[in-house]
């Protein structure tokens, strides 16, 4: 199978000092890139493919309008509207509004009020900071609360707590949303409130948290996995040795891996942040084989270097392809659109490459060296797995009829529970209910308005559209149509300005809080108003303006729906004369979601293919190639089962599983398939060569699969969901994969080879009819 250029290389080995070297000269230049390269951001700008529609639309509204992103701090207790707390709370807000990455702060002491004048009307504080001994709790209270805006936004509309809203300038990472995090809580403290603050909630403070969450799992999780790798490999080895040169194999892998990412300025977000485990479980998966074929050159009574270089030769044709096949799993998750997806399908199938030089080129010499005595035969997982494969092998082998038949009964079961799975994110559900974030969305949400963004943009045909009274009363009357939506808890529109500016101009008459009656009035209204809102909400023009809104729901599929609801609702108006689109931060997350969904498909299609042919390639069989990807397909099939029955969705992380699901688990069943050819080869009977085959290489899957189901299981010790979801969802994964190759694939093979004789005796029967006939008389 091995060309000359191949058996050349398998026979060839580096000296040992010059492995080292290339070793430590790699670990040192990656972890200097690293150190001073590398970049922690998980920005939610970074999810969104630049060139899709509703990013285009985000650059264009961040040029006329402000962000839609914000930090709400919230307060309680019983002296909420005393002189002394507003006092307190302006100097929160005052310092903030000083802070470099703070656009504007919305308090009750900062934001305006529109007011009857004897010329007019007025643009004023809402509450005077300078004249809060001027009037009674009882009094502010109630001016605050009869306030048009600021019920929902500023104040509970019960009066029982009051809120800061911290709008950022525009932020691009990750650490400046932490930094604006950490100064609202440093300006509460410095305010002497701490003891008033019940939450923090908003975008900002999501990124943070899941910055954190990052960080934490990086710096304390990963070392834990890696630990664990290397005792459970001792455990399946029982040498020290090979143990100390697994360590720098996963350590070289992960170094040399992430320093290209970090110097090509590939950011590490969450999903990145799967890279690194991911990396540690297929280098064990190499270096289980790598050993299980050592053990059996032991077994044969081999020596050093002969031991490593057989035992080398022995795999490295189906690791050859392993490595091919997982880099081909991994690589079509490029195929989502989403540029963190895309940066971990870049970088997982570079670290896989790197793992097959470290393992098969960089690791036997140092073997040589350094791996003296004699391997032990008995207390190892090793010692006992081939015996355990064996019987499962052979089990299937017995009942390779039923055992296919019952897994596709199961199979035809479970259709309704993978057809419930859908793509489905909630940033704010990735947390535990006992997560200060969690916590304080839900108070905030509860006192106040929800967290999420939404606006509709109206676009008219000429400068000044919207100074006529007409457009304004079709936006008034849509307007009014969200207001009654049950997922929006808070509109805003430069329509709310004008008839609050007609009301104060007509000695705050209840009669007149509408719109004029003229354009005449409407333009007049426009040139006495003298404060920020307006400018916040239509253009200079006037040929562009938006209703902003907040929703209260989170998930990307119910945003979805809220979308194109008002979709449907703006498409039955015919608004022909203006242009409408919907923009904002839950547009942008809805339509993430909807790429997740296409791009799972797209990178299965192309993993399916991809992997089918270099298995037909690897055993020059279509049918074999098949018969291989068979097993391998189930236990993505069992997840999705799961999955549904668990009532879990696709998202960020679990939409991962399936491409790195495929690239892992073919491998073992490559080694299984080339064994059993192999033995095909050198003329043993057909069962024999299951049976040896997995004897053999059934002692190294039942050991990766311990080893990497142990592997995944530490992620679910994160506090960010989904990468609880990803570790969970990939354990059980890894075990069905390896129950499907040890029960399923023997079974195939047999039934195949029994197909096979039936025909060939068909053939014969066809070819030769009379002793055919005379066999078919025999008692």
């Amino acid at each position: 199978m091995a060309g000359p250029l191949l058996e050349r290389l398998q026979r060839f080995l580096l000296p040992w000092w010059l492995a080292a070297l290339l070793l430590l000269v790699a670990n040192g230049v990656a972890l200097w890139v690293i150190a001073t390269r590398i970049e922690f951001n998980n920005a939610p700008e970074l999810y969104f493919p630049p060139d899709a529609p509703a990013t285009l639309l985000e650059k264009s509204l961040r040029k006329e309008f402000p962000e839609d992103e914000s930090v709400v701090a919230v307060f309680q207790g019983d002296d909420l509207f005393t002189p002394a707390f507003l006092r307190q709370q302006h100097a929160v807000a005052e310092r903030l509004a000083r802070h470099p990455l703070v656009d504007r702060v919305f308090a009750v002491t900062t934001v305006d009020h529109i007011a009857a004048s004897e010329d007019g009307f007025t643009v004023e504080r809402l509450v005077d900071p300078g004249k809060l001994d001027h009037l009674t709790p009882q009094e502010l209270r109630r001016r605050v609360l009869d306030d048009r805006f600021a019920p929902g936004l500023l104040v509970a509309k019960d009066g029982s707590a009051l809120a800061i809203v911290i709008r950022p300038k525009p932020l691009t990472e990750s650490r400046q949303r932490q930094a604006l995090e950490t100064a609202v809580h440093e300006a509460v403290k410095a305010a002497g409130l701490r003891d008033h603050l019940v939450a923090v909630a908003g975008t900002v403070p999501l990124d943070a948290a899941e910055l954190r969450s990052m960080l934490v799992d990086t710096t304390a999780l990963l070392p834990i996995v890696m630990g664990l790798s290397l005792l459970l490999l001792y455990w399946v080895v029982g040498r020290v040795a090979p143990v100390v040169i697994g360590a720098v194999t996963m350590m070289t892998t992960m170094s040399t891996t992430l320093a290209m990412a970090a110097y090509l300025g590939k950011p590490y977000t969450l999903v990145t942040a799967m890279v690194p485990p991911l990396l540690a479980a297929y280098s064990t998966t190499a270096l289980i084989h790598f050993y299980a074929a050592l053990a059996r050159a032991r077994e044969r009574g081999m020596r050093r270097p002969q031991r490593v270089l057989w035992a080398r030769r022995e795999i490295h044709v189906a690791s050859l392809f392993n490595v091919l096949t997982t880099v081909a799993g991994i690589a079509s998750l490029y195929f989502t659109s989403i540029p963190p997806i895309q940066n971990y399908a870049m970088i997982g199938g570079v670290g896989v490459g790197v793992i097959y030089l470290v393992v098969f080129h960089l690791a036997p010499p140092l073997l040589v060296r350094f791996d003296r005595g004699r391997w032990p035969t008995r207390k190892t997982v090793l010692s006992v797995t081939d015996k355990i494969a064996f019987k499962i092998a052979q089990f299937s082998m017995r009942r390779a009829g039923w055992v296919v038949a019952g897994l596709s009964i199961l199979v035809v079961a479970a259709i309704p529970l993978v057809l419930k799975v859908t793509p489905e994110s909630d940033l704010f559900k990735f947390f535990p209910a006992h997560h200060p974030l969690t916590i304080s969305t839900r108070i905030a949400e509860d006192k106040l308005s929800g967290v999420i963004g939404l606006e509709v943009v109206f676009d008219a045909p000429q400068r000044d559209g919207f100074k006529r009274v007409a457009v304004l009363k079709r936006l008034k009357d849509f307007q009014t149509w969200l207001d009654k939506q049950p997922e929006v808890d808070r509109t805003f529109s430069m329509v709310d300005l004008v008839e609050e500016m007609n009301w104060a101009f007509h000695g705050e008459d209840p009669a007149f809080r509408r719109l004029p009656d003229t354009d005449r009035a409407l333009s007049q209204l426009l040139l006495i108003y003298d404060g920020r809102d307006l400018d916040e909400l239509t253009n200079r023009e006037f040929r562009r303006t938006r209703i902003a809104m907040n929703l209260n729901v989170h998930g990307a599929v119910a945003i979805g729906a809220v979308i194109e609801r008002i979709r449907g609702e703006l498409e039955r108006r015919k608004l022909d004369d203006l242009r409408w689109d919907i923009g904002g931060w839950g547009r942008l997350f809805a339509d993430q979601n909807a790429l997740l969904l296409s791009g799972q498909v797209n990178s299965f299609l192309f993993a399916f293919l991809t992997i089918f042919l270099l298995l037909a390639l690897a055993f020059r069989s279509w049918r074999g190639g098949l018969i291989a990807l068979i097993p391998n397909l189930a236990p993505l099939f069992f997840i999705f089962a799961i999955m549904g029955l668990l009532g879990m969705h696709l998202d960020m992380a679990t939409v991962l599983i399936a491409g790195e699901l495929l690239g892992i688990t073919v491998d073992d069943t490559i080694h299984l398939y080339h064994g059993y050819q192999r033995r095909l080869e050198q003329g043993l009977d057909h069962t024999w060569a299951v049976a040896r085959s997995f004897e053999a290489s059934g002692r190294a899957v039942l050991a990766v699969s311990v080893l990497l189901t142990a592997q995944f299981l530490l992620l679910t010790g994160s506090q960010f969901q989904p990468t609880v979801d990803f570790g969970l969802m990939s354990a059980t994964g890894l075990i069905a994969g390896q129950f499907f190759e040890l029960v399923l694939l023997p079974a195939l093979l047999v039934l195949w080879y029994q197909h096979q004789q039936n025909r060939l005796r068909r053939e014969w029967a066809r070819r030769h009819p009379r002793l055919a006939a005379r066999q078919g008389k025999r008692p």
